[in-house]
């Protein structure tokens, strides 16, 4: 069954107005041709992240995905700051004094005080040895960060599966 984002309308932000493509892939309610509520098309949320750099290859010890149903959470930032979190304290970073993280520039999920805030906390709980965050923005539409090349497997893997 396919599954259609609901069509903006006249009371949308100037935002959603300016680039529409970029609001809609993260829309989680779906709508069904005709405008009919579709109760079968459940959409899953998923976050990953992976541990180390550019360059690292992905491997299952470096790569983390969290997934969760949309009757479940939203994704919103307080999931994704609560994912963030989980990692860092389950990850041992004994012998690192400076913690990069890099995410999109998606201001509901990433790009907000409760991430900010989140990392604030986490760094007065932190090993002794870590001395600084990093949180890094990538120009949007010009970076290609690790977490997408897992996506774009899952893309290839779930083509695959179709044919």
């Amino acid at each position: 069954m396919d599954c259609y984002p609901i069509p903006v309308d006249n009371n949308s932000s100037r935002k959603r107005q300016a680039e529409p493509a970029k609001w809609k892939r993260n829309l989680a309610k779906r709508q069904r041709p005709g405008g009919i509520l579709s109760e079968k098309c459940l959409l899953i949320h998923t976050f990953t992240i992976v541990a180390g750099s550019s360059k690292s290859k992905l491997l299952p010890e470096n790569i983390s995905a969290y997934c969760w149903t949309e009757e479940s959470y939203p994704k919103a930032a307080n999931e994704i700051a609560s994912a963030v979190y989980h990692k860092l304290k389950n990850t041992d970073l004994s012998t690192i004094t400076k913690v990069r993280v890099m995410a999109d520039g998606c201001a509901g999920q990433n790009k907000n005080t409760i991430m900010l805030a989140m990392l604030s906390k986490w760094l007065t709980e932190a090993p002794q040895n870590i001395k600084e965050i990093e949180f890094i923005f990538p120009v949007v539409g010009h970076s290609y960060i690790p977490p997408d090349r897992v996506f774009a497997q899952i893309k290839k893997k779930h083509e695959n599966m179709k044919s």
